[in-house]
């Protein structure tokens, strides 16, 4: 069990311009600012200690500023292929600030060289992992890879993503 506090911030990288995940016309239209908010982060959300505060900066909707980083004790990121480049900028503005770095997520799994300025990488489905991780951090340490194994995490006891960390208006889908 998990006990002492923990400042979480999970920040969502930005999806590069070409990519598909940016359709701005239809956003502009419905007044919103991105199509869909971030599932995966905020499912990991619901998965931590109930004692640590967890905020989110989703990079495609808001800005990331220093205050962010220097509340957080640790952070959370990764996504998709199109994302990479703002999560490698991710990794070395928390680098920069002495701020650990956790990074997860499909292009994580697929290519965990790419990531391995992250303090931490957590690669495969998470609700086979993080109980790992958790354990791992609470002992004191600051780094390391956790590998889930594949098609044995059960994602339908996933809880329900932490809706309470979205701005509604922010999103298309939601």
């Amino acid at each position: 069990m998990i006990s002492a506090a923990c400042n979480v911030l999970l920040v969502y990288p930005r999806f590069s311009a070409g990519s598909f995940w940016n359709y701005g016309a239809t956003c502009e239209m419905v007044g919103a600012k991105y199509p869909a908010p971030p599932l995966g982060l905020i499912t990991v959300a619901a998965m931590l200690p109930e004692a640590w505060d967890v905020r989110l900066v989703d990079r495609n909707t808001d800005e990331l500023e220093d205050a962010d980083l220097e509340w957080a004790d640790i952070v959370f990121s990764g996504g998709m292929l199109p994302q990479q480049a703002d999560s490698l900028h991710i990794i070395k503005l928390c680098q920069e600030k002495g701020v650990p770095v956790a990074v997860g997520g499909p292009d994580a799994t697929s290519s965990p060289a790419v990531y391995e300025s992250a303090d931490f990488r957590v690669l495969g489905e998470a609700e086979g992992i993080l109980d790992k991780f958790l354990e791992a951090w609470e002992r004191g340490e600051r780094s390391g890879t956790f590998s889930a194994e594949k098609f044995k995490a059960d994602v339908t006891a996933s809880p329900i993503p932490r809706f309470d960390l979205l701005n509604f208006k922010n999103y298309v889908q939601v």
